[in-house]
């Protein structure tokens, strides 16, 4: 008698092969992390302007802040744009801070300084003499201007000897490129372009219409 298999069975088909490897599809990088991240760059490297930085900080802030939220690729990314927003931000709170107290006088302190530029050849040399001062100058050894620079452990007289070493070494502002009356710089190029209607009317003459 043959003797019966009581052992398990195994059915269905088997892939004696090896296994087949799936490369990951790349996922594509999120255009908010990016933009988040280009806007933190600008806003860190505009500091010195700073509407350039009001601008370009929040958008960084606001684009890092929606990627993360949607959890959309770009995590790095979106992190550092949102890190190099808030740094922007804060030194630009720390720079108005430390000048605050300037704010209700930088108009007037802008016009002096425009003045000065212009005065530079009388007001100078005179300082040198005998430390002469303009009005406009003299007065921030008065209240509120002298409260106002001892706040900060400075003198007028500390500031105009900077100054005048500027001047001694020609560094200081070339006298006229400011308009006094606004404080804004002026075009110095307009006045070297030659007046050519001066120049070519006598010419005119000389050649009469026949």
């Amino acid at each position: 008698m043959d003797e019966q298999y009581n052992g398990p069975v195994m059915t269905g088909n088997y892939n004696t092969g090896s296994p087949e490897i799936q490369n990951p599809v790349p996922q594509k990088k999120s255009g908010l992390a990016i933009a988040s991240l280009v806007f933190g760059i600008l806003s860190l490297i505009g500091f010195c302007c700073c509407g350039i930085t009001v601008i370009t900080a929040p958008l960084a802030l606001i684009f890092g802040i929606i990627s993360l939220a949607k959890k959309r690729s770009g995590t790095g990314m979106a992190i550092a744009g949102v890190v190099m927003a808030v740094l922007s931000i804060l030194m630009i709170g720390v720079m108005i801070y430390s000048v605050k107290d300037f704010l209700p006088y930088s108009e007037e302190i802008v016009q002096d300084y425009a003045q000065l530029i212009n005065d530079q050849d009388d007001v100078f040399p005179a300082y040198e003499k005998d430390g002469t001062l303009p009005p406009y100058i003299a007065k921030y050894k008065e209240s509120p201007y002298k409260e106002l620079l001892d706040k900060y452990d400075i003198s007028i007289e500390q500031i105009m000897d900077i100054m005048d070493q500027q001047y001694q070494n020609g560094q200081f502002p070339k006298s006229g490129s400011v308009n006094v009356s606004n404080g804004n710089w002026a075009d110095d190029t307009a006045d070297d372009e030659p007046e050519l209607e001066d120049e070519i009317a006598p010419d005119a003459d000389l050649n009469p219409a026949i």
